[in-house]
């Protein structure tokens, strides 16, 4: 062909000749102009969507006056990410037939749908049964302290297709709805501040105990968040070489660090004060050679 049209210039000037370049200009042209008319148009429902689930959240929080800001901020991030994706789904359709792909004929066509699956639909689904499964069963929140397998952090938004963590480093971990099997749900209205007071083996037990009911006496009545009695478990082996007195004082989930904060310091500075000494470090038993 190539050496037909060297012979034959004619051949090859007819055929560019043959292209009609002011219609396919044309049509160019007025392409991009509707997939620029029709991004701006679903941009402008995308602001308008945002700010009618925003006002039917906040009517919503005023007349359920028992949800939590938590669920609210859940059940708020869920549909936001829902009109998102449903909106990019028809953008894209609008995209596709503006250029002239028949997207109708192409989902209709054979094995198509086997493909999809095969490409990862089936794990997209899972996400999505897997992410309505945390909503509906309250497993977690937005804003509650998690544990998922190694990581840690805050929940930051919940997703059709993954769950973001915000880590206690600060970072931003992106976890598939699929792959999040074991929750361990730290914020969960009721918790236990654990205490544990390292002393040395000669360190006098009974008065460290005495001193810590006594702590509890004057400050529980006055400190928010705690709701029920210590339990005060006594000397116990933490198991890594040192022996502690352990406490455990129920309290909210949003107060309790801050209760185990407030009573080790009361604790420390009570014992101080008696003249006791607690290690510094950890004890660690030497084993006695033969």
């Amino acid at each position: 062909m190539f050496s037909l049209a060297a012979k034959n210039p004619s051949i090859l000037k007819q055929y560019v000749d043959s292209f009609k370049w002011s219609d396919m200009l044309h049509n160019l042209t007025f392409a991009v102009i509707d997939i620029l008319l029709i991004s701006i148009f679903f941009l402008i429902i995308k602001v308008i969507g945002q700010i009618i689930i925003n006002r039917l959240f906040g009517r919503y929080l005023q007349k359920q006056k028992k949800i939590s800001p938590k669920r609210e901020g859940t059940l708020k991030s869920i549909s936001a990410n829902t009109y998102n994706y449903i909106l990019i789904f028809f953008w894209l359709y609008s995209i596709l037939s503006i250029i002239g792909i028949p997207v109708g004929s192409l989902l209709a066509g054979a094995g198509l749908v086997t493909v999809a699956l095969g490409l990862g639909a089936q794990g997209l689904a899972n996400d999505i049964i897997t992410g309505f499964f945390i909503l509906f069963e309250h497993q977690i929140d937005v804003g509650d302290f998690v544990v998922l397998d190694t990581i840690t952090g805050t929940v930051s938004e919940i997703g059709l297709r993954s769950t973001q963590i915000r880590g206690v480093d600060d970072s931003l971990n992106f976890v598939p709805n699929r792959y999040i099997t074991n929750i361990c749900n730290m914020s969960k209205d009721r918790l236990k501040a654990e205490i544990n007071i390292r002393v040395n083996p000669d360190s006098p037990i009974q008065q460290i105990i005495d001193i810590v009911k006594d702590v509890n006496a004057k400050n529980i009545p006055n400190t928010q968040g705690i709701i029920d009695e210590p339990q005060l478990l006594g000397t116990v082996d933490l198991g890594d070489g040192t022996i502690a007195v352990k406490e455990w004082i129920p309290c909210t989930d949003t107060e309790k660090f801050n209760v185990q904060f407030k009573f080790l310091q009361l604790y420390l500075e009570a014992i101080k004060d008696a003249g006791i000494i607690l290690p510094n470090n950890k004890l660690i038993t030497p084993i006695p050679q033969k």
